[in-house]
C-alpha cells in the first residue's frame, strides 16, 4: 500500500528543526514520510540568505517536491504540503504548480507581487507592514490567486498574538480559498508567531496531526 507524504516548508527565520523532528515522529506511526524543504532558515550563512529571491525559493521547493514524490511507495494522491510564514507563502505557488491534496498553512506571510526576482531580504519592511494591513483578494496578489485555484483540503492556522503576521493577512487567505474541497480554520489562543511556548507547539502539532490523519480515513 502506498503511503502519504508531507513536504514541510519552514519560515525564513525558522530554527525549528527540533519541531520538525517532533512532528515527523508523531506522523510516522501512521505511515507519513516527511521532508523539510530548502528554504533559508536561521542556520544558513548570512551571505547565502542575502542572495535568495522568491523566484529562487520556488525553484528550490519545486525540486524538493519532485524529490519527495519520486520516493518509492509515495502516493501522489495523498501528498500534503505544510508551510509556515514565508514557507506558507511559497506553499501556495507550489500547490498551484504540482498535484497537492492537503495544504496546511500556519501564519502564512504575504508579499506584494513586485520584486519577485529581488533578494527577499532587500524588501522594504515598512512597505511590507503597510501591505499586510490590507484585506486583499486573488485579483490583487498572485499567492491569493493560487489559493483561489486550489481544489484540495486546507488547514489554516494562525496565532492570536502574532506580532509578524497581522489578522488581515489570515483573512485574505481564508476568503481566497474559493474552490477548496474543505477549509478548516484554527486559532492558537495566546500564541505568538514563533510558538515560543511549548504548550502552543504541542497544541499546533496535535491539531495538524489530527487533521492530516482524519483526511486519510
Amino acid at each position: 500500500m502506498k503511503v502519504p507524504a508531507l513536504l514541510v516548508l519552514p519560515g525564513w527565520d525558522d530554527d525549528g528543526k527540533q519541531q520538525f523532528d517532533a512532528l515527523s515522529a508523531q506522523l510516522a506511526p501512521d505511515g507519513w514520510v516527511c521532508r523539510r524543504g530548502r528554504i533559508p532558515d536561521a542556520s544558513w550563512p548570512a551571505q547565502q540568505r542575502a542572495e535568495v529571491s522568491r523566484s529562487s525559493s520556488l525553484h528550490a521547493v519545486l525540486e524538493d517536491y519532485m524529490d519527495l514524490a519520486a520516493v518509492r511507495g509515495i502516493a501522489r494522491s495523498r501528498f500534503g504540503v505544510l508551510g509556515f510564514s514565508y514557507g506558507g507563502y511559497m506553499a501556495t505557488f507550489l500547490a498551484a504548480a504540482k498535484p497537492v491534496r492537503f495544504l496546511a498553512l500556519r501564519s502564512p506571510a504575504l508579499y506584494p507581487d513586485a520584486g519577485w526576482e529581488d533578494p527577499k531580504e532587500s524588501l522594504d519592511k515598512p512597505t511590507l507592514r503597510a501591505y499586510r494591513s490590507q484585506l486583499l483578494g486573488p485579483a490583487q496578489n498572485r499567492s491569493l490567486w493560487c489559493c483561489a485555484r486550489f481544489r484540495g483540503d486546507v488547514l489554516l492556522i494562525d496565532s492570536e498574538q502574532d506580532e509578524i503576521i497581522p489578522h488581515p493577512v489570515i483573512a485574505s487567505y481564508e476568503q481566497s480559498f474559493r474552490s477548496a474541497r474543505s477549509v478548516t480554520r484554527y486559532t492558537l489562543a495566546g500564541a505568538d508567531h514563533a510558538l515560543t511556548a511549548p504548550a502552543a507547539q504541542r497544541e499546533y502539532h496535535d491539531v495538524l496531526v489530527g487533521w492530516l490523519n482524519g483526511l486519510l480515513r
